[in-house]
C-alpha cells in the first residue's frame, strides 16, 4: 500500500512528480512522512496596535489607498487599517491584475511578517485574500510549513499530504512496534495527525524539533529504531563478505619500522594491534581511526599497508586533494624507500602517457601501492588483487565514489579490507550511531614534546599592529601561515582574497619573502611554494584552506586566520594543527570582524580555551549540527526526517536495544521500518 505512486493523487502530473522526487518524495508514504519544520497561527486575527517587528500574524484590514511606484524601484504600496491602527503593505513583484483588484475600500485578510520602516509598521509580500465584511475564519488548526521544491507552493504540498494520509490504509500498512517498546503506544496515524494538523491551543514548542510532545517522541523514536536497525543489518551483511587474511610481516613491515624516526606512542601501538587483529580475519575490516591533528595517523596507515604488501596484495591509499595525496606519496616513499618503484601517485593532473603506463602496471600487479585522489575511482582503473583500501578524511568523498573503489578488487567473491583515517574528531554520539557499522579506534595522545599552541583573538582593526609583531618574529626565524578568509563557495572569489592578501603582505615584507598557495596552482607550483617555505626561502605562506590537512612543516610556528568567525570550529582546529609540530612555542591568531555576534565570539572562545579536538568537535556539533560538519550528502549519513543525533541523543541507547531485538526476533518488521523511514539510503553507509 505504501508504495502507491504519486501520480494517483489529483493534481500530480509528471512535472510535479519530478519536483517532489528532488526532495526525497517518491510515493504516498514519503508524502505522509514529509514533516513540517514550523507552524503558522491563522486561527485568530491580531490587532495592528498589538503587533511588534518580527511577529508573524494574521490581520484583517481595509485598503485606504493604493499606489504603484516605479522609482527608485518598482513597487505597489497599500496603506491599510483596522479599527485601531494603520499598516503599510508592500509588493515588489505584482502584475496588472493585482493593481486593478487591490483598490481603496477592499477588505483583505493578510498573513505575513511584520517589519518596521521609516513610515511605520509594514508587511512585505504577505499571503492575502480578498474577503467580504462578514468573513469568518476557516482555519481552526495551526497551519504547517513544509520544505518545498521550487515550483510547488505551501498550499499545494499541504493538499497533497492531506490526500496521501486519507488514501493510505494505516491500520494495514503501518505495523505496530509497541510490543518492543511500550512507550510507542500511540498509533502512527494519530501521531501524524497531530504533527500535520495540530490544534490551535497546542504548545508549538512541544511539537517542534526538540519538543517532548508524545506524538513527536513517537515519530522520533521510531525513526531512530529504523536507523539503528539499518546499521545492525549492515554490520551483519559486511560480516558475510569474504576477505583475505593478512598476517605476514616481512620486508615492507621491517622498512616502516626502521624508517619511522620516532618511537610509537602507546595509543598508536594499541590501534595498530587492533588493525592487525582485524586484518588476520577473513571478513573485511571496517575500521575508523580517529586521531587529532599531528597524532601520527599516517604511520598507522603505513603499517597496515605493509601487512597487505608483505602478503603480496595491492593497497590503494586515497586522499581528498591532490596536495594531500602528494604529501602522503612523499611520506610513504620515505617509509618504503627500498620499494619506491612499486609505489605510484595517480591524480587528475597525471599526464596521459604516464597514466596509461600506471593503469597497465596496476593490472599486471607491478604496482603494489597506489596513492591517489578521485582519479582512483575512474572506470578504467583496474587492480589485479586489491586487498586493502585506506581512505584519508572519508567524509570528503561522495558515497558512490567510495562504493566504486570497493568494487575494484577484481573479485566477485571477496571484498577489500577498509581503513579510514580522520583528523576530524567525531563525537561519541555520532560514532556510535552514524558509524555503527564500523569499529572505531582513537589515537588519543600526541607524540611527546609537543607544546600547546597559544591561541588568541584579535579584531581586524588591529591588523597593522599584528603585522609589526610578525615582522619582529620573522627576524627571529619564525615561519607564518596566513590563511585568507572564506568568501563563499566560489573558488574565484577565494582566489581574489588570496591574491589581494599576497600583494598587501608583499608590500610590508618584500615580494621574495611571501609565498602564495591556492587551489588553482598546478601540482608542481604548489610543491614549489611549499618547498620554498620549508627551506626558509619564504617566511610567510599566504594560503586558502588547502593547507588544512597534509602539509607538514615542523618549524612553522605562527598561524593567522582572517575572518575566523566564518569558519567551522573543527576546520579552525585543523588549520591550527599545521603549527606546533616542532619544539618552538607556537601562536595562532584568530582575526575577526570588529563587531561579531555573541554566538561567533562564544565559538572562537572554545578554540582559545581548548586544544582538545574532541571537545571542540562536540561544541561544533551542538552549534552547527551533524549534517553541516560531516557533510550529509558526502558521508552517507542517512538524512533523517525528524531526528537530530545530538539534540535527541538521550534516546540513542534505548532505541539501539529495541532495534537489535527487532532485528533478531522479527527481521521482516525491521525491514518494513527501514523502508518506511530510510528507504534506499541505508545502503550508502556500506561505503
Amino acid at each position: 500500500m505504501a508504495n502507491i505512486e504519486l501520480k494517483q493523487l489529483k493534481g500530480i502530473g509528471p512535472s510535479v512528480v519530478e519536483k517532489l522526487n528532488l526532495i526525497g518524495i517518491f510515493n504516498l508514504r514519503d508524502l505522509c512522512f514529509h514533516l513540517p519544520f514550523g507552524y503558522q497561527d491563522r486561527t485568530k486575527i491580531s490587532n495592528i496596535s498589538d503587533l511588534h517587528p518580527g511577529d508573524e500574524r494574521l490581520i484583517k484590514v481595509k485598503i485606504i489607498s493604493a499606489q504603484s511606484i516605479y522609482r527608485p524601484r518598482k513597487m505597489m504600496v497599500l496603506k491599510a487599517a483596522d479599527s485601531y491602527s494603520n499598516i503599510n503593505i508592500r509588493f515588489f513583484y505584482f502584475h496588472p491584475a493585482q493593481t486593478k483588484q487591490l483598490k481603496a475600500g477592499i477588505e483583505l485578510l493578510c498573513y505575513g511578517k511584520v517589519s518596521l520602516s521609516r513610515y511605520g509598521l509594514e508587511m512585505i509580500h504577505p499571503e492575502y485574500e480578498v474577503i467580504a465584511n462578514d468573513h469568518e475564519l476557516k482555519d481552526k488548526k495551526l497551519t504547517p510549513v513544509y520544505r518545498v521544491p521550487k515550483g510547488i507552493g505551501q498550499k499545494k504540498i499541504r493538499g497533497f499530504i492531506q490526500s496521501a494520509i486519507s488514501k493510505l490504509n494505516f491500520e494495514e500498512d503501518f505495523l505496530n512496534v509497541e510490543r518492543y517498546d511500550a512507550s510507542l503506544n500511540m498509533k502512527i496515524i494519530d501521531a501524524l495527525g497531530i504533527i500535520h494538523n495540530p490544534e490551535a491551543n497546542i504548545d508549538i514548542d512541544e511539537i517542534l524539533p526538540g519538543g517532548s510532545h508524545p506524538a513527536r517522541v513517537r515519530l522520533l523514536k521510531e525513526e531512530m529504531i529504523a536507523f539503528q536497525a539499518g546499521m545492525t543489518f549492515l554490520k551483519s551483511k559486511q560480516k558475510r563478505n569474504h576477505a583475505f587474511s593478512l598476517t605476514k610481516e616481512s620486508d615492507w613491515t621491517a622498512e616502516v619500522k626502521s624508517n619511522f624516526p620516532f618511537k610509537l606512542t602507546r595509543a598508536q601501538a594499541k590501534v595498530i594491534s587492533e588493525i592487525k587483529e582485524d586484518l588476520s580475519q577473513e571478513v573485511p575490516m571496517m575500521r575508523l581511526v580517529q586521531g587529532d591533528v599531528g597524532s601520527g595517523k599516517t604511520v598507522v596507515g603505513a603499517l597496515a599497508a605493509a601487512l597487505a604488501l608483505d602478503s603480496s596484495f595491492q593497497v590503494a591509499f586515497m586522499a581528498p586533494t591532490t596536495l594531500l595525496a602528494e604529501q602522503h606519496y612523499l611520506s610513504l616513499k620515505s617509509f618504503f624507500c627500498k620499494h619506491t618503484e612499486k609505489i605510484i601517485l595517480l591524480t587528475g593532473s597525471t599526464s596521459t602517457s604516464k597514466r596509461k603506463k600506471i593503469l597497465q602496471d596496476l593490472k599486471d600487479s607491478k604496482i603494489k601501492l597506489v596513492i591517489g585522489t578521485h582519479a582512483l575511482f575512474q572506470k578504467n582503473v583496474e587492480f589485479s588483487n586489491l586487498a586493502l583500501i585506506i581512505i584519508d578524511e572519508q567524509h570528503r568523498f561522495g558515497v558512490n565514489q567510495r562504493l566504486a573503489l570497493r568494487k575494484k578488487n577484481g573479485s566477485e567473491r571477496s571484498a577489500p579490507h577498509q581503513l579510514t583515517l580522520t583528523a576530524t574528531p567525531i563525537p561519541r554520539t555520532l560514532s556510535m550511531s552514524v558509524y555503527a557499522n564500523m569499529d572505531v579506534s582513537v589515537i588519543d595522545e600526541l607524540p611527546p614534546g609537543r607544546k600547546p599552541i597559544q591561541t588568541s583573538c584579535l579584531p581586524l582593526s588591529a591588523k597593522d599592529r599584528l603585522i609589526k609583531r610578525i615582522s619582529a618574529a620573522i627576524k627571529k626565524d619564525s615561519k607564518v601561515y596566513w590563511i585568507c578568509p572564506l568568501i563563499e563557495e566560489s573558488e574565484n572569489l577565494d582566489l581574489n582574497a588570496v591574491m589581494e592578501t599576497h600583494e598587501d603582505l608583499s608590500e610590508h615584507f618584500g615580494q621574495d619573502k611571501v609565498g602564495c598557495l591556492h587551489g588553482k596552482l598546478s601540482a608542481l607550483k604548489k610543491q614549489d611554494q611549499i618547498q620554498a617555505f620549508k627551506d626558509s626561502k619564504t617566511s610567510i605562506l599566504v594560503s586558502t584552506t588547502v593547507v588544512e590537512v597534509g602539509v607538514d612543516i615542523p618549524d612553522a610556528d605562527i598561524m593567522v586566520i582572517e575572518n575566523a568567525e566564518r569558519f567551522g570550529l573543527a576546520q579552525l582546529h585543523q588549520l591550527r594543527g599545521r603549527i606546533g609540530r616542532g619544539s618552538k612555542e607556537s601562536y595562532c591568531i584568530l582575526l575577526h570582524k570588529d563587531k561579531i555576534q555573541d554566538i561567533s565570539a562564544q565559538r572562537l572562545k572554545v578554540l582559545v580555551d581548548s586544544q582538545d579536538g574532541f571537545k571542540i568537535a562536540e561544541e561544533d556539533l551542538v552549534i552547527r549540527g551533524p549534517g553541516e560538519i560531516m557533510g550529509a550528502q558526502q558521508t552517507g549519513i542517512v538524512p533523517m526526517k525528524y531526528t537530530n543525533l545530538v539534540r535527541d541523543s538521550q534516546y540513542l541507547m534505548e532505541t539501539k536495544k529495541v532495534a537489535e531485538s527487532i532485528c533478531n526476533e522479527d527481521p521482516e518488521l525491521a525491514n518494513q521500518l527501514i523502508e518506511r523511514w530510510i528507504s534506499g539510503s541505508i545502503a550508502f553507509a556500506d561505503a
